[in-house]
């Protein structure tokens, strides 16, 4: 990080949460740990598709 914005982070940050806040409105309570929930997938993952061969390989 350059020493000219050091002393700006603190405004620019400031800045940021105010247009956040302006854009958004208030945050939502952030959730406890005893109210989240582990999450299991149902379906094996998709394959990746196979890969287009190349021109020279056509031949």
């Amino acid at each position: 990080m350059s020493k000219d914005r050091e002393g700006n982070d603190r405004a620019a940050d400031e800045a940021f949460e105010a247009q956040r806040h302006d854009r958004f409105g208030k945050l939502p309570p952030r959730v406890e740990r005893e109210e989240q929930v582990e999450t299991a997938d149902t379906e094996p993952p998709h394959e990746e598709p196979e890969e287009p061969p190349v021109r020279r390989e056509w031949g």
